[in-house]
């Protein structure tokens, strides 16, 4: 429509109106990238691992290309003020159920996994007052190994990373904000993807407001020839009523 190349900066297409497109592969060496360097800042004395052998064979792991995209739409987000509304027109329906359902799911395991680093730490501490405080030398600089998590860089990023997710549910999950606008054909395929997604989101508490019905045919008088469609047509459009509300 504005025959203008995009790219993952925000480039005007028209008066008050910005658009960018994300690059994916970017996106995944980038949040790749991000964790790499937190493992090798919070786990320093693990020198023996090596870390970019596993990260390579990461960036095709399942769930990989959900958590690069919800990063993306989290630093998106936390830029909202600097825009009037924000759309994301979104890939299929399967990979945008999943990035939405994403920020509920991660608040589960980080909490899990809060209550489990808290646990290492207190284990830690019994150990320290047995044997002292455990120290390291790692390219000549002493590393001592943390028990109290005001000093312990894993349980700051686990917290970090709940406060972030939490950002992020709060603003998809509060109607005020945001709304779903689902596009769909008026053919029946599209309409068991729509529903599909419309009983996900409402589990999710996902705000979903809209369906616009692309190409819907409209004749003054009957067609023979497509006669057939047009009742698949009426009835599809009879179901949306029905199953997803007027």
């Amino acid at each position: 429509m504005f025959e203008v190349k995009l790219n993952d900066k925000p480039k005007e297409i028209a008066e008050n109106l910005y658009a960018m497109e994300l690059d994916m592969e970017k996106l995944i060496k980038a949040y790749l990238k991000h964790l790499e360097e937190n493992l090798k800042h919070m786990y320093r004395y693990l020198t023996v691992i090596n870390l970019e052998k596993y990260f390579e064979v990461l960036s095709f792991s399942p769930g990989i290309e959900e958590y690069a995209t919800l990063e993306a739409i989290r630093e998106i987000l936390q830029k909202g003020d600097e825009w009037d509304v924000i759309v994301f027109d979104t890939p299929p329906t399967g990979l945008t159920l999943r990035v939405l359902a994403l920020p509920e799911i991660a608040l589960i395991w980080t909490e899990k996994l809060i209550e489990i680093r808290k646990k290492i730490l207190e284990k830690r501490r019994a150990i320290e007052n047995i044997q002292g405080e455990r120290k390291f030398v790692i390219e000549g600089e002493e590393y001592r190994l943390p028990s109290r998590e005001e000093e312990d860089p894993v349980m700051k990023e686990l917290k970090q990373y709940k406060a972030e997710i939490s950002f992020v549910r709060n603003v998809v999950t509060n109607p005020k904000k945001t709304s779903v606008i689902a596009v769909m054909n008026p053919e029946m395929l599209p309409l068991y993807e729509t529903e599909r997604a419309y009983e996900a989101l409402r589990k999710f508490k996902i705000p979903f407001n809209l369906i616009v019905v692309n190409k819907v045919i409209e004749l003054e008088e009957e067609v023979p020839r497509i006669r057939v469609k047009m009742e698949a047509q009426r009835k599809v459009l009879g179901e949306i009523g029905k199953s997803l509300g007027e």
